[in-house]
């Protein structure tokens, strides 16, 4: 005699099967997340190197084409060369503007108010002293969220050229010139980042600088 057989499965079996379902597609979700959320954490970290780099390669090419800049001081009625160089400020005349504005522009540094970045500030520079038009007139921005600046000025002897030297302050009213370079040094909590800006015409061709 012949035996018909039951094929199907059984309840406890797609219990089974269903369980084992939500599981993989719990564990897939909860995978997914994690790469989402990695993903997003990465995205964010390279966006904000990229654009400390830009800032600083920007920083980096203002200096590099500093500019000796001429201006007349009415009350002492002499020539000087603008350039105001301290240990934690800097201002400068240069010919480089993030705008790609025609025209010299005045650039300086200094701590924001908050002392949470680097205020960035520019303006044109005209034949005055530009450091009434940066205090007035300047176009800021903070950048560099977190970090404080240290700026040291190289001073190269023309008598003796292996005599360098690099100041904490730069005094362009005495030696009337630029110097030959510019060190940035940005401190931080997590790390520590360091740039030489070198200045081709560190020396107008008119007024000679002096020994410090």
């Amino acid at each position: 005699m012949l035996r018909s057989s039951n094929t199907g499965f059984t309840l406890l079996e797609l219990l089974m099967a269903l369980t084992l379902s939500a599981l993989v597609m719990l564990l897939l979700a909860m995978g997914t997340n994690i790469v989402l959320k990695e993903w997003t954490r990465t995205g964010n970290i390279l966006d904000e190197s990229l654009d400390k780099v830009l800032v600083l390669l920007q920083i980096e090419r203002a200096l590099e084409a500093a500019f000796p800049h001429v201006y007349r001081d009415p009350d002492e009625n002499k020539k000087y060369i603008f350039f105001q160089g301290e240990e934690e400020e800097m201002a400068w005349v240069s010919t480089v503007s993030p705008g790609r504005q025609p025209g010299l522009m005045a650039w300086q540094l200094l701590p924001s108010d908050e002392e949470t970045g680097i205020e960035i500030r520019i303006a044109p520079a005209f034949a005055s002293d530009p450091t009434e038009h940066l205090e007035e007139y300047a176009t800021a921005i903070t950048a560099l969220e977190g970090y404080k600046a240290y700026f040291e000025y190289l001073y190269v002897d023309k008598k003796i050229t292996e005599d360098t030297e690099w100041l904490k302050e730069w005094d362009a009213k005495k030696l009337q010139a630029l110097p030959h370079a510019v060190r940035i040094r940005l401190e931080s909590e997590k790390e520590s980042l360091e740039i030489v800006a070198m200045i081709a015409a560190h020396q107008h061709h008119k007024i000679r600088p002096v020994k410090p």
